[in-house]
Parts: C-alpha cells; sequence; structure tokens
C-alpha cells in the first residue's frame, strides 16, 4: 500500500461542548506555512449547519484547535445552511480557499450549491470573495499559472478545469477530463481533492471517487503540467478503501475522502474525512511516493 494509516487515528474528533463542532469534523485541506501543518476544517453542530475552523500542528499528527473557531461562518446568502469542504492553495503572499456554499433549498440540487473563495494572509482572518461559480461545487486552484492562466478543477460527479486571468473570475470548460468509469470503483462519483502536487513535467491529482455501492475511495491521475487535460496515467485501483471502524461508521458509512495533502518534513500527509464524521491521517515518504509516481511514469 502506497499510504500508511496513523496508527492513532483519527487525530481530530469532535469536542462535545462545542455546538458548532460537536456533530462532525471531516474533509479538512491542509497547507505548510511557518514551518507548521494549518488543517481547515469542515465542522457542524446538531443544526446540521457547517462552518470552517483551524488547527494548527508541530508535527504533523497532534493538532491543537484554534480558540477562536469557526473562522469562516456562513454569513452570505448562498451559505445559509452551510460552509463546506474547503481546498487551499497558496499562491504569492496570499492563501486561497475554495469552499462549497450552501443555501439551504432541499432536495440539495446543483443549483442551489455554489463554489465560494476567501483570501487570507495570515491564515487566522479571512476575507470572503464571495460566490465565483454558481451550480457546481468542489474546488481546487493549482499553485502555479499554466499558460499564463490560473487553472482550477472543478466539479462533483465529473471533474472540469476552468481559467482565470485574476483569481475572481473564472470560465469553467464544460467539457468534463474525469469522468465517471463504468464497473469500476469510480463508477458513480469523482470529486477533486487537493490542489496537485507538481512532480517534474507533471502534475500529480489526487481526487476521490466512489463506485455504486456508494464506498468512497481516493485515486489519483497524473497529467500533462502544460496541458492538464492530457491525462498520462489514471489508476485502476484506489488508493485506499474504507476498512477501519472510523471509516466504516459514522454520518455516512464506508467513506475515505481525501482533501488535504502537504509535503512536510520529508513525508507526505494525507488528511482525510472518515465517514463524515472524523478526521485522519495516512502518509508515504517523500521517496517513495516519488519512486511510485516515476514506475507509473515508465510503465504507461
Amino acid at each position: 500500500m502506497l499510504f500508511n494509516r496513523y496508527e492513532k487515528n483519527p487525530i481530530i474528533v469532535s469536542d462535545l461542548t462545542k455546538e458548532y463542532e460537536k456533530g462532525a469534523v471531516y474533509n479538512p485541506c491542509a497547507i505548510v506555512h511557518n514551518n507548521k501543518i494549518y488543517l481547515i476544517y469542515r465542522a457542524s453542530g446538531d443544526s446540521g449547519v457547517s462552518s470552517l475552523c483551524l488547527a494548527i500542528s508541530k508535527d504533523g499528527y497532534n493538532f491543537e484547535k484554534y480558540e477562536k473557531n469557526p473562522i469562516i461562518k456562513p454569513s452570505l446568502p448562498e451559505e445559509k445552511q452551510g460552509c463546506e469542504d474547503p481546498r487551499i492553495t497558496k499562491i504569492g503572499d496570499a492563501f486561497y480557499l475554495t469552499y462549497t456554499a450552501y443555501d439551504g433549498k432541499y432536495p440539495e440540487r446543483s443549483e442551489n450549491i455554489y463554489t465560494a473563495l476567501a483570501i487570507s494572509k495570515d491564515l487566522f482572518s479571512w476575507k470572503k470573495i464571495g460566490v465565483i461559480a454558481k451550480n457546481i461545487k468542489a474546488a481546487a486552484i493549482f499553485p502555479e499559472k499554466i499558460n499564463n492562466k490560473y487553472v482550477m478543477a472543478i466539479g462533483g460527479k465529473k471533474i472540469k478545469l476552468a481559467y482565470s486571468s485574476d483569481l475572481i473570475k473564472w470560465k469553467i470548460d464544460e467539457k468534463p477530463f474525469i469522468d465517471i468509469r463504468k464497473n469500476k470503483f469510480d463508477s458513480k462519483y469523482t470529486e477533486v481533492g487537493p490542489a496537485p502536487i507538481i512532480y517534474k513535467d507533471f502534475l500529480i491529482l489526487f481526487f476521490n471517487t466512489s463506485d455504486r455501492e456508494t464506498i468512497f475511495h481516493p485515486s489519483l491521475a497524473i497529467l500533462d503540467k502544460n496541458s492538464p487535460y492530457k491525462i498520462i496515467y489514471r489508476a485502476d485501483e484506489p488508493l485506499m478503501t474504507p476498512t477501519e471502524k472510523y471509516e466504516l461508521k459514522g454520518r455516512v458509512n464506508n467513506v475515505i475522502f481525501g482533501s488535504g495533502l502537504v509535503e512536510f518534513k520529508g513525508k507526505y500527509f494525507y488528511y482525510y474525512g472518515a465517514a463524515d464524521k472524523y478526521i485522519a491521517l495516512a502518509t508515504v515518504n517523500k521517496t517513495k511516493l516519488e519512486k511510485y509516481i516515476s514506475g507509473l511514469l515508465i510503465e504507461d
């Protein structure tokens, strides 16, 4: 197995004394700053309304929750039912946080789901930009420009690419570049995970999938760095599958949902939501991951 689960998982659980997170903590994004790992995670209470909270670690394993959580709370009409599932990218000296805004209309459909953006210089104070994409959720901004444009992978069920000159106004290409595949582990759903990592002339994109049994697994694809639509490799087997109690039983059973990935002290730390209830961690040595990716490129 490429990634090894941390033996003390889950690493973050709900604080039952905090109304905003007593129900669940899950689906975190991650970034390294000042030699620490910052996790921004989705938290929900008994009401089911989600907000975004912060936790900080010096070693990647043990986290301390920020005393002034939540750092982002619903305030816009499109966020009436919550701010959900963040992804983060640092560009220049600023942090760009995309998240799902849900207006509470039921049933939950594409027309009442939005992608919103917030910007920060310190990871504690955030300026909301507002909705940057309507009728679509789940977005991760690439860390470098491609052909003089900012690029973002976006979409649930099918993953598309979007382009921008200013990180605020985005044009979405309607043709998906990662779609579901019949009779495979990704036959029902695909959704982008963290922003891709750069390896030589390639982008390594980790994304989430589910099959017809609604079992969620992480997967990966290798993209041409200069032409991300060109998929060099796409996994035919999941990277991980739910086997542990904290992954099998929760608010939604059988879920590993990876949304945070950082390189830190010679390892890659992969943070994921487990059963829509907890936050868990799996790691891989940097050299092992690079050797694995190189092997896939040779095979292809």
